[in-house]
């Protein structure tokens, strides 16, 4: 029975020697039977350049993107060139790490017939070559089916890159987002049911570096408020009754230095896109001094205090 086909997406900008180094680690698998999608937002066509001398090797289609899609749109246009019956969205500073990788994933999905994705260990790389196993909270790996929602709190999927999917799940990043993005699309295969399989080994490199979006938005705390706001409004009221999403919104008003709505319509939020329940919880915390409510016993305790006492439905 031949391979089946497997699609290597890799949204590029700039940095030929970073796609080259996911291609020739796409080159290098046992598993032999891949397309290479490149979706290319580069100004100009150094990439294309590039690759040329793997054009006749392996089964590579290029696209050149003008004007440029940007993240997350270009992603979703590499995935939906593909034609294979799986597909990864490989971004280009990442790499497949073992030779074996992509038959390590075949073979989780041939053994679990029922799995929509298998994803890997998140293991970050750093420039002088350090290696971070990012995946810390083991608990979660077990329960993000039955609490789709805490992949909030710690998304221990990881980067998209560690992910590879079955064709055919309906889930598409969602535009707005830069920083929350591989979130949302986690909550959203989760809660569409999708089933999965989590493989404890180190399959996918992630490449880190100064360049990435993740340092731009921890560089810029407004982002990382405006996509946390707007994520509260997805997941709606209802999903405050769980005393840990509760606290995680607690603590980004806080930690944030949220002292008033005005404070978050400021980082680009419509005021009628805030939640009442984080309405809420901010007339009470800019009623108190950071200085006290950043003691942790007392912000625990008027955390919990505040999540009872909230009306029923929330």
């Amino acid at each position: 029975m031949s391979e089946p086909l497997i699609s290597i997406c890799i949204p590029a900008y700039k940095k030929p020697e970073y796609v080259l180094r996911a291609i020739q680690s796409v080159q290098k698998q046992s598993h032999k039977n891949v397309e290479i999608i490149i979706s290319d937002d580069s100004p100009n066509e150094d990439i294309k350049i590039a690759i040329q001398s793997y054009i006749s090797e392996l089964n590579i289609k290029y696209y050149h993107n003008q004007p440029a899609l940007k993240s997350p749109k270009n992603w979703n246009n590499a995935i939906k060139l593909a034609t294979g019956e799986f597909f990864m969205l490989l971004h280009q500073d990442d790499w497949l790490e073992s030779e074996e990788c992509l038959a390590t994933y075949m073979a989780a999905f041939k053994s679990h017939s029922n799995a929509q994705f298998v994803f890997c260990k998140n293991t970050a790389i750093q420039p002088d070559g350090t290696v971070l196993n990012l995946q810390h909270i083991k608990s979660l790996l077990s329960e993000m089916g039955q609490k789709p929602n805490h992949i909030l709190r710690a998304n221990v999927i990881g980067p998209p890159s560690n992910t590879m999917l079955r064709r055919g799940v309906k889930v598409a990043y969602d535009e707005d987002y830069i920083w929350l993005v591989d979130v949302d699309y986690y909550v959203g295969l989760l809660k569409k049911g999708y089933e999965y399989v989590y493989l404890d080994q180190h399959l996918v490199s992630i490449g880190l570096h100064e360049d990435q979006t993740t340092v731009f938005c921890r560089n810029n705390e407004d982002v990382i408020v405006k996509e946390n706001i707007w994520f509260a409004e997805k997941l709606g009221n209802k999903a405050f009754s769980d005393i840990l999403i509760f606290d995680y919104y607690w603590r980004l008003l806080r930690n944030y230095k949220i002292r008033s709505v005005q404070d978050i319509v400021n980082t680009g939020v419509a005021r009628e896109r805030i939640l009442p329940v984080l309405l809420k919880m901010l007339s009470l915390q800019q009623n108190i001094p950071l200085s006290i409510l950043k003691i942790g016993v007392i912000s625990k305790f008027l955390m919990t205090i505040q999540y009872l006492l909230r009306p029923k439905g929330e």
